[in-house]
């Protein structure tokens, strides 16, 4: 014989009680199981060894680095600022805002790079270029900009310095071959006097390949 149907409200409530009770188990499972992916996705991302190029215009950079992460079978990151000046620069200069930008969504980008990336992210350069840009254009930079510059030293596990021993290519968004030069300068003394330790990229992309492996092993 059924049971009738005469559920007190006392066990109405118990039995909601219960429900709830279990709704919040679940909820509190779902939010300790995000808790955790999150955890060994920010784990697995601090395992990544971030690895820059520098150097001026025209050095390799882009190609060594695209280069260099189809080597390892991971993601590179290129460089923002390049496509930013020439979508918006306005007789071939930006504002200090703009370069800052430019600093801030190229960190942004590897930070979403980071998890697609297998054991080496490849960065084409970095927000001390973008100070070194604010300089030349404006004679300073934007406090905020400077602090990127200054944090560059520890946020790349390895920084390698494309050598200008390759032929300058002078396209329309570069600014001549002198200007080529004394950038290559300044980025050197800068990386020295910042006592950020660097590798020396050399001679062909061959070679330079071979430097990176040879130093990255």
């Amino acid at each position: 014989m059924n049971k009738p149907l005469n559920i007190s409200t006392a066990e109405l409530r118990d039995g909601q009680a219960l429900s709830q009770s279990a709704g919040q188990a679940h909820q509190q499972a779902d939010e300790q199981y995000d808790v955790s992916s999150q955890n060994k996705c920010d784990s697995a991302s601090a395992a990544i060894q971030k690895v820059v190029f520098m150097g001026a215009p025209s050095t390799g950079k882009s190609t060594i680095c695209q280069a260099a992460a189809k080597h390892f079978n991971t993601a590179h990151v290129d460089e923002f600022g390049r496509t930013y000046w020439e979508q918006h620069q306005d007789d071939r200069r930006l504002t200090p805002e703009q370069l800052l930008y430019i600093a801030e969504e190229h960190i942004a980008i590897e930070d979403r790079t980071l998890a697609k990336a297998n054991k080496y992210l490849f960065v084409d350069t970095n927000a001390l270029t973008t100070w070194h840009f604010a300089l030349d254009y404006h004679d300073s930079a934007l406090p905020e900009l400077c602090v990127l510059a200054d944090k560059s030293k520890e946020r790349y596990q390895h920084v390698f310095l494309c050598a200008d021993d390759i032929p300058f290519e002078d396209t329309w968004e570069r600014s001549g071959d002198v200007k080529h030069q004394e950038f290559q300068v300044f980025i050197t003394n800068e990386l020295e006097q910042r006592n950020i330790a660097y590798t020396l990229l050399t001679g062909s992309v061959e070679q330079r390949l071979a430097k990176i492996v040879e130093t990255l092993a």
